[in-house]
């Protein structure tokens, strides 16, 4: 035991404890000085960073928002350097439809005049030159910035541009797309960044609460002057809260920037600080005071207290020498546990005394580990061994704690004890069973996967693991498997090259498609999907085999489509250029001949006799072009009745032709039937260099259209008609337009009735009239108008015209007709007779009113169709002729059926009518036939009194031409009507 005289000098009893109380005293003032000043200077130093942090987001922000005006500057100068002095509209759309869709911030973009009104698409802007002119002194940039305004997409900034030609680009800014700018600054809980017009209303606001945008707040006097940057604290108006803000307003834009951080929020951490250290400076007297009074205790304690603890501090620092937490000691025969506090706490137990019953930490231990446990530790208590194990145990809640207990047996005053400590594992255990756990999981997703799959060693190739899936679609076992080179799978044509890819290979992953081999040789076209892994301390490569055969089989079927003809197996004509194109790229060529073939109505086999008779002809014509095309270079097909050919060597191009007739004129033998092929070919020379092979095929297409035309079976390309069908199509333009524009109008020629000379009917003449006053003539454009179609809206134009005019001739009191052509393609296209039978009830028409002249061509199409067709017009009051008859290939037998009202006789017999034997007599049948059916006769083209005498005399009924007068508008035919009366 040591003595009085050591205890007191280990406890620093040497004296009395006043100098330590003014150590105490003074140090303790100093400290609370100097705290005082650290906080104070650390509250300045904080708030300086605040005014630094949010003048930098106000200057970064202005300078986003600098940026992107410029950028909408520049795109709306852009497009006001583009339209330059006088803008086509559809290039104005054209402009500003691809700013705004490389625009996402912007809703739209109008051209408006001075005054706001709108020159393109778009609303008018009627406030436009008070803001812009309000707005001017704002900022040196061209870009005008309005009031703003709620759209339909939220809350709008106009911006205004001038395009140098008195007129304004007005664009609309989304606000929102100005949030993006602030979204990505750190303005803590209650900061804000702000964005203001000049004047002080909010355009974007990023912050909690509301947005505030449109709302207007008074701004600093500062924030008024153009490149201003200032610092200022002050409650905002807009949420009430106290903020260091920033402002800036630097950029050429009238936009002002305000960054700003809650000055509660800066100062939290500073309070935090201040409470701490105010805790520890209380810390520290309250601890000046206990130490004192512990001095002072200690001066009274006895010796025995003082020995008591020196035998506490030596098994003490026994115990931390052992494991430094959770201390426990026990003494030889002794069935109590001297515990620290961590110690109890770790089993969540109470000690009695410092001490807790032995039994009662064997009661917490989980059942599962309590016998191992309690067997382990009586062993090693008797043998005197280290002991170490590890167990868990149930607290009082319920919750299971996993502890690691090590202990030693060790001397203390000639004493045996045993003691040791008790750490908590609870984390690590913890950690451990969650790898556990995720191996587990993944060994499942590799075993259970559906994808065949198998890990190798990068560095050797060797197949380290495989799954089911793999063993079941490659067919070699598990032990084959494993013992394989990944280069083993692969098709021998693939080996070298795959096992160098593989080698080469970097880190990361890899998608290929490769073909495998099974065990038993069949083939796999594969998708490898590869990962790099590292597995036990090595590189090796997770390997997933997707099946894609069938998507590739599919994929190639659709390229096939692509380029191929379902029906025929052909080409299409795109493909066949293509293919063209690609032999002159890749080979020297003395250029091809294209052979383009056009079958007469092909398509009309599949409507009359069915489709499977159609598709059998087409097949069979197909056929054959196609063997001509394998003989002489390649063949293309463009349904329905198109072919293309084409001669590798233009020498071949008259054997090809010949071919190509040869198959045309033999007719084609399907379900039974016989079908004859009308072809007509159009012939182009293709070097290849001009302009690549759908040029030329083009060439041969216009060739076949003239062969067409003209009914010539061959007909090779040459430039002029390249300009024909280019003067056609301007020509068709031209009458598209003039059709647009209501430049058509009807010219009537008087019909007289022979016997007495009174004017029954007038023919109305279709008449289009140019700017200039002069007229193209009808034989220029009217069959232009059948070929292209434009003659069915025209004539049925014609049609209410004229059932118009009628009704003005009633109405001044003339009972006569008007006679209407119809062409064979506007009769084919449906002549509706509830079409006529409208006009007659708007107009108020008489039966008759209207004479509807037929051409004998269209009794050559359908004559049973016809005939019904003209008994519904007749129905309903119109009037029937055949006009220009006797130029046609009329059967008598259908002329005799058909529901006629009168017949007109083609001006080429009545011209040579007097002086011509053969004319006279033709016009004397045709008058003949036509009374003999009970049929009106009249004649064309009567140019003078000699041939209107003849006519009368062989009892003509009626006439009109040039010796009765001619076409003229209905103005002056009313007029003629009047003298008359």
């Amino acid at each position: 035991m040591p003595s009085k005289q050591a205890i007191e000098r280990r406890s620093g009893r040497s004296g009395s404890t006043a100098p330590v109380r003014v150590i105490g005293l003074a140090l303790g003032v100093a400290l609370s000085v100097g705290v005082v000043v650290l906080l104070l200077l650390d509250r300045q130093t904080r708030m300086q960073a605040a005014d630094r942090q949010s003048l930098a987001m106000a200057t970064g922000v202005d300078r986003l928002l600098h940026l992107e005006l410029r950028n909408i500057e520049r795109a709306l100068g852009g497009i006001a350097a583009d339209l330059g002095d006088d803008p086509v509209p559809a290039r104005v759309q054209d402009a500003i439809g691809g700013v705004v869709a490389r625009h996402a911030e912007l809703a739209s973009i109008v051209l408006c005049d001075a005054q706001g009104r709108a020159l393109s698409p778009g609303p008018d802007v009627p406030d436009l030159h008070a803001w812009r002119t309000a707005e001017s002194a704002a900022g040196p940039a061209a870009l005008r910035l309005g009031g703003l305004r709620r759209g339909d997409a939220g809350w709008e900034l106009p911006l205004a541009f001038p395009d140098g030609h008195g007129r304004w680009l007005v664009a609309r800014l989304l606000t929102r797309e100005l949030d993006a700018m602030t979204v990505g600054f750190d303005v803590g809980r209650f900061g804000s960044i702000v964005i203001y017009t000049h004047d002080g209303r909010v355009v974007s606001r990023f912050g909690r609460g509301p947005s505030q945008v449109g709302r207007r707040v008074a701004l600093p006097a500062l924030a008024a002057s153009h490149g201003a940057r200032f610092n200022i604290r002050r409650v905002s108006s807009l949420d009430h809260i106290d903020r260091a803000m920033g402002f800036s307003r630097t950029s050429d834009y009238p936009l002002v920037v305000s960054g700003g951080l809650s000055v509660r929020e800066v100062l939290a951490p500073w309070r935090l600080y201040v409470g701490t250290a105010l805790a520890l400076v209380a810390t520290y007297w309250i601890a000046l005071a206990a130490v004192l009074a512990r001095l002072r205790a200690n001066e009274r304690a006895q010796t025995g207290l003082l020995a008591e603890i020196e035998t506490q501090t030596r098994w003490l620092r026994q115990a931390q020498l052992a494991s430094q937490i959770g201390v426990w000691r026990i003494e030889a025969g002794d069935d109590r546990v001297r515990v620290t506090d961590e110690m109890a706490a770790l089993f969540g137990l109470v000690p009695e005394g410092g001490t807790i019953a032995l039994d009662a930490f064997f009661a917490r231990m989980h059942p599962d580990d309590r016998s191992k446990a309690l067997a382990q530790f009586t062993q090693l208590r008797g043998s005197g061994q280290p002991y170490e194990q590890e167990y868990r145990v149930v607290l009082p809640d319920g919750r299971i704690r996993w502890l690691k207990g090590s202990g030693a047996t060790v001397t203390d005053g000639g004493r045996e004890v045993m003691t040791g400590t008790v750490i908590d594992i609870t984390e690590r255990r913890d950690a451990q069973m969650r790898i556990e756990r995720a191996q587990m999981q993944f060994r499942q997703l590799f075993e259970r996967n559906p994808l065949p799959a198998w890990l190798y060693d990068v560095g050797t190739l060797d197949v380290l693991a495989v799954n089911e899936a793999a063993i079941e679609v490659y067919g070699y076992s598990r032990e084959t498997f494993v013992g394989m080179r990944v280069t083993d799978l692969l098709a021998p044509e693939d080996r070298d090259v795959g096992t160098d890819v593989i080698l080469r290979q970097g880190e990361g992953s890899s998608e290929r498609t490769w073909t495998l081999v099974t065990q038993d040789g069949r083939r796999i076209e594969a998708r490898v999907h590869a990962r790099d892994i590292e597995m036990d301390g090595a590189r090796a490569r997770l390997v997933l085999a997707e099946d894609i055969g069938a998507r590739l089989v599919y994929e190639r079927e659709l390229a096939w489509r692509a380029s191929h003809d379902p029906a025929t197996g052909m080409l299409t004509l795109a493909a066949l250029a293509e293919q063209l194109d690609a032999q002159c790229a890749t080979r020297p060529c003395d250029g091809f001949s294209i052979a383009y073939v056009q079958l007469r109505d092909l398509e009309l086999i599949a409507p009359t006799l069915g489709r499977r008779t159609g598709e059998a002809v087409l097949r069979e014509a197909a056929g054959r072009f196609a063997r001509i095309a394998e003989r002489y270079g390649l063949g293309g097909h463009a349904p329905p009745e198109t072919f293309a050919i084409a001669a590798f060597d233009p020498a071949d191009l008259p054997a090809l032709v010949e071919d190509l007739v040869a198959a045309s004129q033999s007719p084609v033998e399907a379900d039974g039937g016989m079908f004859p092929l009308e072809a007509w070919i159009g012939l182009a020379d293709g070097p290849c260099e001009d302009g690549g092979a759908e040029h030329v095929i083009a060439h041969a297409a216009l060739a076949a259209f003239q062969a067409r035309r003209g009914r010539t079976a061959v007909v090779r390309y040459d430039t002029a008609m390249a300009v024909q069908a280019a003067e056609r199509l301007a020509l068709l333009r031209r009458l598209r337009k003039a059709f647009d524009r209501r430049q058509f109008e009807l010219f009537y020629q008087p019909i007289q009735r022979l016997s007495d000379g009174r004017v029954v009917a007038f023919e109305a003449l279709l008449r289009w009239r140019q700017d200039d006053g002069s007229f193209v003539p009808p034989s220029l454009f009217v069959p232009l108008c059948e070929e292209s179609g434009l003659i069915v809206p025209i004539g049925a134009w014609v049609i209410e015209e004229a059932a118009r005019a009628s009704r003005r001739l009633a109405d001044a009191g003339a009972d006569v007709a008007i006679a209407v052509n119809v062409s064979a393609v506007q009769f084919e296209a449906g002549l509706p007779a509830d079409a006529i039978r409208a006009l007659r009830q708007v107009h108020a028409l008489r039966p008759g009113a209207l004479h509807l002249e037929l051409t004998e061509s269209v009794l050559l199409r359908d004559p049973d169709a016809v005939r019904a067709q003209m008994g519904r017009l007749r129905d309903e009051g119109a009037c029937l002729s055949i006009d220009d008859f006797g130029t046609g290939f009329s059967s008598m037998a259908y002329l005799r059926e058909l529901p006629l009202d009168s017949l007109k006789i083609d001006r080429a017999f009545v011209r040579d009518v007097v002086d011509d034997v053969r004319s006279a007599a033709i016009c004397r049948a045709l008058i003949d036939l036509g009374h003999g059916l009970g049929l009106l006769v009249i004649a064309e083209g009567v140019e003078d009194a000699a041939q209107r005498d003849w006519l009368i005399a062989h009892g003509c009924d009626q006439a009109q031409g040039y010796h009765f007068g001619g076409p003229q508008p209905l103005e002056a035919t009313l007029a003629l009507l009047a003298r008359a009366h």
